[in-house]
Order: structure tokens, then C-alpha cells, then sequence
């Protein structure tokens, strides 16, 4: 089995995991038709990939081509275990700006305002974004990733440790409040998560990490709340029904 195949069957596996757990184990209860709610967020997802496989086979390919010009961290020479490491915390620490750029620049947010429009979030919203900000990102990442020197084999290895955390803090799934303290320590935890996706704006800009927790409390954008269970999640104006259908949800960024 190739390093590929291997990523997308962890992805698969964590998420089915996660949404079987939020059925038996869930932080908020009481809601219905979750098969509908997937089948959205799942929907979106799967035109995503339409973008997503090609753009991983031309990164591959630009990435292979750039060493001869271009050995970015590499060039430290670095002992390879310090040479992936630092690798794999310059891609999150750009993962993390994404975000944040997302939030405070109106032209992104537009787009990256359908994933945070979801009312009822569970581990299928970590797949939930809309098409163009998946091409804005690919499009992003090639310079980037690029100027970092990062091999497709970084990228693959990013890919599997940064997607169950970011599948795992988007999750329903009630886990004891001192379990959360401690993983917080390293990585984005759903208590974290589900303040970024509050209603409240203050609050959702807020707690960008994607795979590690500690770039929050660096560049001060780590933000906890107490009252989480009652907390409204999605956003004012753009959460009703009749705006959560897939259609509505594509189309509403060019609305605006």
C-alpha cells in the first residue's frame, strides 16, 4: 500500500470512528438527522477532491522539480529527524496563518464563512469548505511549500498527523474536561474548537492552530470559554435551514 492510499484510509478511519462515538458520547445533545447533516458536509467534500487529487500530483511534481534550485530549510543539513521535524512546524506554522488570514481579510472569510456556517458541528466539518477557498489554498501552497523546501513525502506525513487532530477537534464527542487540558498542551482540542466556532465573533477568531495548539498562545489568539454547552455555534444571519443545502451554501459568497 503507498503512503497515499494509507492517508486517505487514516482520514476515512478516524472520521467514521469519530461519528460512530459522537452517536453514543456526544458534548451536544438532542440532535437529529445527522445522516442529512453528513451527507451536506460529505457532499462538499467530495467535490473537493475534484480539486484536491490534481492539485496533490502537480505539487508532487513542482516539489520534485524545485530541488534542483531550491533546498529551503534543507540547506541546514540538518540530521533527518530534526530536518522532518522542522519541515513538518513550518507547515503547520503556515497552516496557521491560512487560517488566521481567512478570518481577517473580508475577501477570504467570505469563502471560509461556509465552513463556519455549520450549526451543528461535528467531525464531518472538518471537510466542509467551500471550492474556491480549497483552490485559494492549493494555489497558495505551491510558492510556499516551495520556499520551505518541503518534499511530497513531508507533505504526506503532515497530512497524516494533522488530520485526525483536525477530524478529532472538529468532533462531538464529550471527552472528560481534564483529558482536554492535557492534549490542549500540544494540540487543538474540541474545547478549543468549538469557541472558534461560535457565533460570537470576538470568540471565533480565535484558536487557529490546525495541529498544534501552542502557535495560539505564541501569537496570542488562544481563547478559552466556560460555558461552552451553551454556547451557539454557526453564525448570525447564515445558519438557518433553508441556507444550510448545498447549493445555497455554494453560491452565497458570490451573494455578498
Amino acid at each position: 500500500m503507498d503512503t497515499v492510499t494509507l492517508s486517505y484510509l487514516t482520514t476515512a478511519a478516524g472520521g467514521l470512528l469519530l461519528w460512530f462515538l459522537e452517536g453514543f458520547i456526544p458534548f451536544f445533545s438532542g440532535r437529529e438527522s445527522r445522516g442529512k447533516h453528513a451527507g451536506l458536509n460529505l457532499s462538499i467534500a467530495g467535490l473537493n477532491l475534484l480539486i484536491l487529487l490534481p492539485s496533490g500530483i502537480m505539487m508532487a511534481f513542482a516539489l520534485e522539480q524545485s530541488k534542483a534550485v531550491w533546498s529551503g530549510a534543507k540547506a541546514l543539513e540538518l540530521p533527518f529527524f530534526l530536518e522532518t521535524l522542522l519541515v513538518i512546524l513550518l507547515i503547520d506554522l503556515w497552516m496557521y496563518f491560512w487560517h488566521r488570514i481567512n478570518h481577517e481579510i473580508d475577501f477570504f472569510w467570505r469563502f471560509h464563512s461556509i465552513h463556519h456556517s455549520d450549526p451543528s458541528m461535528d467531525v464531518t466539518t472538518a471537510w466542509r469548505f467551500h471550492y474556491v477557498e480549497i483552490v485559494l489554498s492549493e494555489l497558495l501552497r505551491f510558492p510556499v511549500f516551495i520556499l520551505i523546501g518541503a518534499g511530497i513525502e513531508d507533505l504526506i506525513l503532515y497530512s497524516m498527523l494533522m488530520t485526525p487532530v483536525i477530524e478529532f477537534h472538529h468532533s462531538n464527542v464529550s471527552i472528560p474536561s481534564s483529558v482536554d487540558r492535557l492534549l490542549r498542551i500540544i494540540i487543538p482540542t474540541p474545547l478549543m474548537h468549538r469557541v472558534h466556532h461560535s457565533v460570537t465573533r470576538s470568540e471565533h477568531d480565535s484558536n487557529y492552530g490546525s495541529m498544534l495548539s501552542f502557535w495560539d498562545r505564541l501569537f496570542g489568539s488562544f481563547r478559552l470559554k466556560k460555558d461552552v454547552k451553551s454556547m451557539t455555534i454557526g453564525l448570525d444571519n447564515e445558519s438557518a435551514p433553508e441556507q444550510q443545502r448545498l447549493f445555497a451554501l455554494l453560491a452565497r459568497p458570490f451573494h455578498n
